[in-house]
């Protein structure tokens, strides 16, 4: 995108370039993941409620590894900490006229419950656009005040899966499309279609660079 944008948006996004309907003109914001930072005094996580996902984790291989794509990501966390990132957000999505559709998180997650809120805001002010996320931080408070523009998909494989409610909107890790039909859940390698719409299983298959242990495996099966 521009460079005069408040935040670096995502338009060249491996997964958000694969045709998602007609209806859905994406783009993308992402910050770190699993990157300590520090905030009031303590060390925090940009993704805090990561656990096993951290050693298949695909926004820590390949391109993301890239200086800028490191740097337009920080550069997001560090305008996300700033106390006029819901009115520039804004701003900036006003200017899209085109963009319907906003990916929260190619990688990193909701680093706390004010960040969350935040885009709480920014999916309140633009009621015609459908804003979408996957998240592990399951021990916030996700639901209270989220908007119904604002599509969440919990996202199983973290600290708190225990909290996950299998009867919505949620995602599993698969080793491979065998064990993933098997269990009954729709591909969300695809597109991002099932996410945005609401789709109940989303299984997604592990296509990263490392190969996957055989410890792994047996977890994720």
């Amino acid at each position: 995108m521009a460079n005069d944008f408040f935040c670096k948006w995502t338009n060249g996004n491996e997964k958000l370039n694969k045709p998602n309907g007609d209806a859905y003109r994406i783009i993308g914001f992402g910050i770190p993941a699993d990157y300590d930072f520090q905030l009031n005094g303590e060390t925090v996580n940009t993704c805090p409620s990561a656990l096993a996902c951290r050693g298949v984790c695909y926004a820590k291989q390949g391109r993301y590894g890239m200086k800028n794509v490191k740097d337009a990501r920080k550069h997001n966390l560090d305008m996300s900490l700033r106390a006029d990132f819901v009115e520039n957000a804004i701003a900036d999505l006003k200017r899209m006229r085109k963009v319907n559709t906003v990916r929260i998180h190619d990688s990193g997650d909701f680093y706390n419950q004010e960040y969350y809120n935040k885009w709480c805001l920014i999916a309140m002010a633009l009621p015609h656009i459908i804003f979408y996320a996957y998240t592990k931080t399951l021990d916030m408070d996700i639901w209270g005040n989220k908007p119904d523009n604002l599509r969440i998909t919990q996202s199983l494989g973290g600290k708190h899966d225990n909290l996950v409610n299998l009867t919505m909107p949620h995602s599993r890790i698969f080793a491979d499309d065998d064990a993933r039909i098997n269990a009954g859940y729709v591909d969300g390698n695809v597109n991002d279609v099932p996410a945005i719409e609401g789709i109940v299983n989303i299984g997604l298959v592990y296509h990263g660079q490392k190969n996957m242990t055989d410890a792994q495996k047996k977890y994720f099966a």
